[in-house]
């Protein structure tokens, strides 16, 4: 396929201390069948190797180094440094498959319309299994996409290609744990067309060290996402539901940290929400002398549940 037949397509890669993991990551890249414009990896203030690393591919690949600002500003400076018409997100710890761009750009050249096309993700490593999914392919229905996307994210954002100036219109990533889901929300509300694919085109790592298992910082994240954007659910009791489930976790996870004041008010408030079994024997588990332990032990399995907030 030649430039004339689909769009340009840069590569960010953000990375903060992954020496261990960034050279699968570049090699998946560059192992492209369709290679991409260019990539870029923004180290965002690594105290490892992992610039050594990334200038081992000399001309292959442009290094920029920042101080640490996160993955959000990390791939802020990419997106405003990128050249190509989209950006593809790849985390440098996550691994492509060999058509991915090959099978995106085919998809925007069909659908010039399209600002985001994504496709389906898998975990490996400490956690395995399918990240989730829409129920429909192609071209998505904005208004029921939108609905879909309310509880749960369904984007792998190392799966994703987003249209430059869309990012840059919407002013890009805000500084969230999270922050790739917040954006799909703030472009679903502006009217953003998504694509999605249910051919494989990554591997997601999950490992001790990325957002997985930052469960309450990322359940906190979730409920704030939920609140901001209720209307693009288009059901009350959607909302209401969702708002719930996420105070309960939110207590789960604050039982498991010591934190058992928090655990009860946010089961509470999770009853205020929405009645459900599971919230009202968390809140009367948590008034009983002695109980409030089991609670404990057993939301540390909140960490081992996915997040639905990215890669």
């Amino acid at each position: 396929m030649t430039a004339a037949e689909g769009p340009t397509i840069s590569v960010v890669v953000p990375a903060y201390n992954e020496e261990r993991y960034i050279a699968e990551a570049l090699e998946a890249i560059l192992a492209q069948t369709d290679p991409p414009l260019e990539v870029i990896v923004v180290d965002d203030g690594s105290t490892d190797g992992t610039a050594e690393v990334a200038g081992r591919y000399g001309d292959r690949v442009r290094l920029i180094g920042q101080e640490n600002r996160g993955c959000p500003g990390a791939f802020d400076t990419g997106f405003r440094e990128a050249a190509g018409d989209f950006v593809a997100l790849c985390p440098a710890d996550d691994v492509w498959e060999p058509r991915k761009l090959e099978w995106q750009r085919q998809s925007l050249a069909r659908h010039p319309d399209v600002d985001v096309s994504f496709g389906a993700a898998e975990r490996f490593g400490l956690a395995s299994g399918a990240h989730h999914a829409p129920r429909d392919i192609g071209v998505l229905d904005t208004r029921a996409f939108a609905r879909e996307m309310y509880p749960e994210n369904l984007i792998a954002d190392p799966s994703a290609v987003v249209r430059r100036s869309l990012y840059l219109d919407l002013g890009g990533y805000e500084p969230l744990v999270g922050e790739d889901y917040e954006f799909w929300m703030r472009a679903l509300s502006a009217g953003a067309t998504f694509h999605f694919d249910p051919r494989l085109h990554v591997r997601l790592r999950e490992h001790g060290g990325n957002l997985s298992y930052r469960a309450l910082e990322i359940w906190e994240t979730k409920h704030l996402i939920h609140e901001r954007y209720a209307e693009l659910a288009g059901d009350p009791e959607l909302v209401r539901r969702t708002l719930a489930h996420d105070l309960l976790m939110i207590g789960y996870c604050r039982a498991a940290l010591g934190r058992s004041g928090d655990a009860r008010r946010s089961f509470r408030a999770s009853l205020g929400t929405r009645l459900s079994p599971l919230s009202l024997a968390a809140a009367m588990a948590m008034t009983v002398p002695g109980v409030a332990r089991a609670v404990s032990s057993v939301a540390p399995r909140v960490r081992r549940v996915s997040t639905g907030i990215g890669g």
